[in-house]
Parts: structure tokens; C-alpha cells; sequence
């Protein structure tokens, strides 16, 4: 029987199939698709994006000059007064340590806080003891503190020989000149995040909260003060701050109730009648919007000023402090009209902010 020879190779078995281009059309197609659909994703997500930010930078526009045309008016307010005190204060009613305006238009809203700027310690007028205290509240350890306060008071009364002043004491012209100072930064101005010892994160209020430059005065309006300011002062503690806050939870004190509620030494310090110089915070949002615009100005009355008023700083962009922050416009009824001049709602609890 004949047999094949191993070493001899079939030339008919060893020619190679043709390959099948319809394969490799099939696989590049489907790569072109898939990059296709990528690309396509992508485009999608970024004008969705884009609209997303269009849209709330039109709503922080609208927001913005609604607030801005509400300080108009609330200045005017205060500039020149209702006649009638009963009215005046209905327009500006009094709750939580500030008095309150609101403006409403169709789908605008509008809060204003009204505080008087006697309510923050005066960065000129602050004895360095009560702006240490301040300065451990707002957390800061007794060295540090020590350090600060030693650091100010160089700023306020430089020495001659240093050629930064020859005429003796010197003035912050602004809270935020504190930046100047060696030692302080932004964090401690602005405020930070803090950890808590039960692990929860809570912003430490900064000293813009609690200062200011336009009173001249080392005395402070119990009537608006922060209880941080309160707890600062001479005699006084957290506890005794807070309660003078409990004290004036729905209508303002007079001098004769802060004999039982302050101590002996923190009285000179305290003032119940409001002061010249007031600060006012509008904030303005589009009804079923997150997006908020707030502003702060401070001003000061001046019968002699054709606007009734000076204003001192303006402020375009502003973050409001917790204690503004609480108090938000109400949804009105459906039966309520609307009052483009200003209508004055009483405050309720609550936080629609977003960052």
C-alpha cells in the first residue's frame, strides 16, 4: 500500500484562505460608532451644562438688581420716615436681634435685614481685653489671641520711631485692613469650616460678623449685637450673653431691663437706643429658585444729605451671616395680592440657601 511522504507538504493544503474584508468594514464601523456616540454624550452634557449655568446666571442677574432697586427703597424708607411711628414700625418690624423689610414683585422675592452697626465692637473703640475675649470665641487660642490683640493695638498706636506714624494713634478705615496686620488672614476674617469633637463640620464664623469701623463708640446695641459681641464685653459670659438674646426674642430692651440681665461691669458697655450708622442686607431670589443674590451696604442718616443719608461702603457681592440667613420670605397665599412698594411679613424659620 502506497503511502504519503510526511516530509512532502500538499500545496492545496497549505494555501491560505482569502481573508474576508466585510469583517474589518464591520469592526471599524462599530468603533466609528462608538466614538460617534461618545462624542455625542459629551456635546449633550456640556449644552446641558451650559444651559444649567446660563439660566441661573440670568436668575443671579434678575436676583441681583431686584435687591439692589430693594436697598433703594428701604434707604429711602429710613431716610424719610412714615409719620406715623406705629406704621414706620410696621414696615420694619423687629424679630431676632434685626428689623426686617421685604419687597415682593410677581415671581421676585426680596429680605432685608436692618442692623445697627452699633451691634458689632468697634475695631477703633474695642479695648484690647474685649477683643481678646472675641478673639478666643471666635476660636482662637489664648496665646494666639494674646498675639493678635497685641498685633492690633501695634496698628492702632505705632511706634514713632518706626516712621509709620509721627501724629500717634491710627485708624482702621475698613474691617477688612485687618489683612494688613501680622497674624491675620483670610480665614480668620471670612471664616472657616471647624471640626467638631463628635466629628461634625461647622462653619466658625469670621470677624467681618462682628466688627466694625463706623460707630467710634466702645459701646454696643444690646438690641443687635451678636451674642459673640455680648460675650466679649466686660463681665460678661456665654450664658449671660445668651440670655440677654432670649430677652429680646420678640420686642426690643430698654435700659431698665438689662439691670437684672447684665452684670454691674458690662453696663457701661451696653446701649439699648440705636445709633446713626446701621448696616442693611438684601437678599433677592427668583420664586422656586436656589440661586441668591445677596447685598450689604452701610450707611449713615444725614439730615443734611439731599438722600437723607451717607452711605459709607456698599458691597456688590455679600454672604449673610446664619442669623440673617434664617429668616426667608414666606409663601404668600394665593389670595394675597401683590405689593411691589413692600410688604412686611413676619419672619419664619427656615434655610433655602445653596452655596
Amino acid at each position: 500500500m502506497h503511502r504519503p511522504d510526511a516530509n512532502k507538504i500538499n500545496p492545496r493544503a497549505a494555501t491560505p484562505l482569502p481573508a474576508d474584508p466585510r469583517g474589518v468594514v464591520l469592526i471599524t464601523v462599530l468603533w466609528i460608532m462608538v466614538g460617534l456616540s461618545l462624542l455625542a454624550l459629551t456635546l449633550a452634557a456640556t449644552v446641558r451644562t451650559e444651559a444649567t449655568l446660563a439660566r441661573a446666571s440670568g436668575e443671579a442677574e434678575q436676583a441681583y438688581f431686584f435687591a439692589r432697586g430693594a436697598l433703594e427703597a428701604a434707604l429711602y424708607r429710613l431716610a424719610y420716615p412714615d409719620p406715623d411711628p406705629e406704621k414706620q414700625q410696621a414696615l420694619f418690624p423687629y424679630s431676632g436681634g434685626m428689623n426686617h423689610y421685604r419687597l415682593r414683585s410677581r415671581n421676585l422675592r426680596c429680605h432685608l435685614a436692618l442692623l445697627d452697626e452699633a451691634g458689632r465692637l468697634d475695631l477703633n473703640a474695642a479695648a484690647p481685653e474685649t477683643l481678646e475675649r472675641l478673639l478666643r470665641i471666635v476660636g482662637e487660642s489664648p496665646y494666639r489671641a494674646e498675639t493678635l490683640t497685641a498685633a492690633v493695638e501695634n496698628w492702632r498706636n505705632p511706634d514713632p520711631a518706626s516712621g509709620a506714624a509721627a501724629s500717634g494713634r491710627r485708624r482702621f478705615r475698613f474691617v477688612e485692613e485687618l489683612l494688613q496686620v501680622p497674624g491675620f488672614g483670610r480665614e480668620l476674617l471670612y471664616g472657616r469650616p471647624r471640626r467638631q469633637r463628635d466629628g461634625r463640620t461647622v462653619f466658625q464664623r469670621g470677624l467681618m460678623d462682628f466688627l466694625t469701623v463706623y460707630t467710634a463708640s466702645p459701646r454696643v446695641n444690646v438690641n443687635y449685637a451678636a451674642p459673640e459681641v455680648l460675650a466679649a464685653l466686660p463681665g460678661m459670659s456665654w450664658p449671660k450673653a445668651q440670655t440677654l438674646v432670649a430677652a429680646r426674642t420678640r420686642r426690643l430692651l430698654e435700659a431698665p431691663d438689662l439691670t437684672d440681665r447684665a452684670p454691674a461691669e458690662a453696663l457701661p458697655f451696653l446701649a439699648t437706643e440705636p445709633s446713626q450708622t446701621f448696616s442693611l442686607v438684601a437678599t433677592a431670589w427668583l420664586e422656586g429658585s436656589a440661586t441668591r443674590r445677596s447685598l450689604r451696604v452701610v450707611a449713615r442718616r444725614d439730615r443734611q444729605s439731599r438722600l437723607g443719608h451717607q452711605r459709607l461702603v456698599w458691597y456688590d457681592q455679600y454672604w449673610p451671616s446664619p442669623r440673617v440667613r434664617r429668616f426667608y420670605a414666606p409663601s404668600p397665599s394665593p389670595s394675597a395680592p401683590a405689593d411691589a412698594r413692600g410688604t412686611a411679613h413676619a419672619p419664619a424659620k427656615g434655610d433655602p440657601w445653596t452655596s
